[in-house]
């Protein structure tokens, strides 16, 4: 437990980006794949740009990076543009190694095909909650019909659960 808290100390020192560690400018890529409502089954890639920290305290280490998000998602049931801001990093502890990350992006979905708990033909727009550990990724958020058809809700819950590589 004691080393969670260490790594989630680190996360927020690192999601904060005014920290004395913080050494250099990074841009980093990555992608994953996943299924959610409304995309269906998708994949993702993304550009974070921002600042990496490494962080150091009695042999433990976390190394991370925070900035900006630019993430793109398409799925079976329509795509998703993601705008925001995320922190990651990997924890090297005695008795933990692993990823954590956590963000906050608004989203602008549109639905085609066979979209999960909605019409197909509509735009929504909204906040997304953006968490993962050890590669594995959970995005929770509502988004609001900004247009499209009437077929479809005025809210809809995104959700996705995946894999990041």
């Amino acid at each position: 437990m004691k080393h969670v808290r260490r790594a989630s100390l680190g996360l927020i020192l690192t999601l904060l980006a005014g920290v004395a560690a913080a050494e250099e400018r990074a841009l980093a890529g990555g992608g994953g794949a996943g299924f959610g409502g409304p995309l269906g089954a998708a994949v993702t890639g993304e550009l974070l740009y921002g600042l990496r920290a490494d962080v150091r305290d009695d042999g433990d280490r976390f190394k991370g990076v925070a900035g900006l998000l630019v993430q793109v998602q398409a799925g079976s049931g329509g795509g998703k543009l993601s705008l925001g801001v995320v922190g990651r990093g990997r924890v090297e502890a005695e008795d933990f190694k692993g990823s954590l990350g956590a963000g906050l992006k608004l989203s602008l979905a549109r639905t085609w095909g066979s979209p999960v708990g909605t019409g197909s033909g509509l735009t929504y727009l909204g906040p997304e909650l953006d968490l993962s550990a050890m590669h594995v990724a959970l995005t929770l958020g509502p988004l609001f019909r900004v247009g499209g058809g009437a077929s479809g809700g005025a809210v809809l819950f995104s959700w996705g659960l995946g894999f990041r590589f």
